[in-house]
């Protein structure tokens, strides 16, 4: 390959969360410009379909109505399509389109669909006395760190497929190459590199005398961020001002303070 081709052909599972998380935030951040009215071509959404016809989750049969300003979804959803997919749907139709390209409107599409899938439903009580006689019912996004959590949890499932295809993504492994990859799957199509080692040649830094946090189970704990080399541990004293106070007339006094703590690094 020459390096045009390799970018063009190659992508890993950082890559495919990287196009899904894209995609979500531009219809996170569509969707709600439409419902503060920051924007001239959308307001409210409007609630239709059967599914929406339906009374909410744990609300009574009857006593309730549609209202308030639903989150517009559906024009978030279009306007990230067209913006987002506008680089790889060029040639949508012709047979030389590349397998990165039909990987990242897969990938984009995943994080579209996030957003939609977890949209809940939000009602106010209306009655005499705080009683709640008639609910008021309306649509709202999800905040986005629950969308960055479902699809950190499909990036850890993602699905390799073949490089070799033209109609349609198909799985890798054999056993499954015929069983149709699901519209909420991240898929990729070269394991990731090692981002332990430093690679210059491809920006990778290495986690070598990164600063971890001993007590975390976190993805900053020293167990997971070192890689298993261990760490080096170092005590810092750290001098500065402190208590201070305005003194008539007219200056500043102020004690100091010292700290003393233990910094870890990564070996």
């Amino acid at each position: 390959f020459t390096p045009d081709d390799a970018t063009t052909t190659t992508g890993t599972r950082e890559t495919a969360f990287i196009y899904a998380i894209t995609s979500a935030a531009v219809v996170h951040a569509i969707t709600q410009s439409c419902s503060a009215g920051n924007l001239t071509d959308c307001s409210c959404g409007r609630v239709t379909g059967d599914s929406d016809t339906l009374p909410p989750r744990g609300s009574d049969l009857e006593g309730w109505k549609w209202g308030g300003c639903s989150d517009d979804i559906v024009f978030g959803m279009e306007f990230s399509k067209k913006f987002v997919d506008a680089a790889d749907s060029r040639g949508r139709k012709k047979r030389s389109r590349n397998i990165r390209s039909m990987m990242n409107l897969h990938n984009n599409e995943v994080g579209r669909k996030a957003i939609q899938q977890q949209m809940s439903v939000k009602c106010r009580c209306h009655g005499v006395s705080g009683s709640c006689a008639v609910k008021t019912c309306w649509k709202t996004l999800p905040s986005f760190k629950r969308v960055g959590d479902f699809l950190k949890k499909k990036y850890m499932t993602s699905v390799p497929i073949l490089r070799k295809t033209r109609r349609r993504l198909r799985r890798k492994q054999k056993l499954s190459r015929k069983v149709p990859i699901g519209d909420d799957e991240l898929v990729y199509l070269e394991k990731s590199p090692n981002f332990c080692k430093s690679d210059k040649k491809r920006g990778i830094f290495g986690t070598r005398g990164r600063e971890c946090n001993r007590t975390s189970t976190g993805p900053d704990s020293c167990n997971l961020l070192c890689c298993g080399r261990g760490y080096n541990t170092q005590v810092v004293r750290f001098v500065e001002r402190c208590g201070c106070k305005f003194v008539w007339c007219c200056y500043v006094k102020c004690n100091t303070c010292e700290t003393i703590i233990d910094k870890h690094t990564c070996k």
